[in-house]
């Protein structure tokens, strides 16, 4: 019975870590703006916008992630699970920076769009500000696809 009860147990262990959510990956793409490169994750499938940067302790300096929409839409976004500080660019279909949002971590009040968008970048807070990077900046690359 013991033996029954052990094996039971590491059956029921094994089920639940290998039927967890399976890892959301992205893909990198980089970014140019006024001249200055970034690395951007890019969340172009609706499980990979809903993932986005949720469950992370840290982002490196000069890296963000990318959510690419496939029409113009005026998105909302949170920070529930977001443990990051976030600085983030709503920019139009043509890579221009519309508006930048300061967003704070775990908080679930909602950052909306103002205008159409069709892309979304969230860096690191004030990394926008350090570069001296504002509304108006055209993103590079933006247009590109993923490998």
């Amino acid at each position: 019975m013991k033996r029954f009860i052990v094996s039971f147990i590491l059956m029921v262990g094994f089920y639940v870590h290998y039927s967890g959510a399976q890892e959301v990956v992205f893909d990198k793409q980089p970014l140019v703006i006024n001249g200055i490169t970034l690395q951007a994750e890019v969340a172009e499938t609706t499980e990979q916008r809903q993932q986005g940067l949720m469950n992370r302790k840290t982002l490196d300096q000069g890296h963000g992630m990318l959510f690419k929409f496939d029409v113009d839409s005026a998105p909302c976004f949170w920070m529930k699970n977001t443990y990051i500080p976030l600085s983030l660019a709503f920019i139009n279909k043509d890579g221009f920076i519309l508006q930048i949002e300061q967003l704070s971590p775990e908080s679930t009040h909602l950052a909306c769009s103002e205008y159409p968008i069709r892309y979304a970048l969230e860096v690191q807070q004030g990394w926008f500000y350090e570069q001296n990077i504002d509304v108006g900046a055209k993103v590079e690359g933006i247009n590109r696809s993923t490998p």
